[in-house]
């Protein structure tokens, strides 16, 4: 059974940190927080923290959880891909056509915003890069304000330490 993250006061920052990005700052759009918040719990692999981050941001919607779906699927892929690709001098690939990507528009992602959100989240911990600087471009390309992609970025942050401080508890003190 799953629980949620204990927080303990050596932590106490991490835990304010995760409340104030996920309940108290606007400069995103709940939609963006709920999926940034949600594709970096996913990244993280860890019931507890989707769990925690659902308890506090609720449900995805099916279009979201569509989208959320697609954009860690294609950054599984492209994260290490295009990591990789910045340490060799290959010419050869090198584009999502060598992935066998089909384009942006026929995967027809409904709201562009929250794809490119969850992109980022997922590529900061992934430590895709290029993906993640080629998906924070696209968001300023369609508006974002550097205080959201900031927010969104704190939020990644905040689920990861969150994700740290669950398995420290497993580790120093339930083991």
């Amino acid at each position: 059974m799953s629980t949620f993250v204990q927080f303990p006061d050596e932590s106490e920052d991490q835990r304010l940190l995760l409340k104030s990005v996920l309940i108290s700052e606007n400069h995103l759009a709940s939609s963006s927080i709920k999926t940034a918040a949600w594709a970096a719990a996913l990244a993280c692999r860890d019931w507890d923290v989707v769990k925690q981050v659902q308890f506090i941001v609720g449900d995805l919607s099916p279009e979201a959880k569509r989208e959320i779906q697609y954009a860690i699927s294609r950054m599984s892929v492209t994260n290490p891909y295009f990591f990789s690709r910045q340490f060799v001098d290959v010419h050869a690939g090198g584009n999502l056509e060598s992935l066998k990507f089909r384009s942006f528009a026929d995967i027809a992602v409904e709201n562009e915003v929250d794809y490119h959100y969850a992109c980022i989240a997922v590529s900061m911990i992934n430590g895709g890069y290029a993906c993640f600087k080629s998906h924070t471009m696209s968001l300023k390309t369609l508006g974002q304000s550097d205080a959201a992609i900031d927010q969104a970025m704190r939020i990644t942050a905040a689920v990861m330490a969150a994700r740290q401080v669950h398995f420290n508890n497993q580790v120093l003190f339930q083991g």
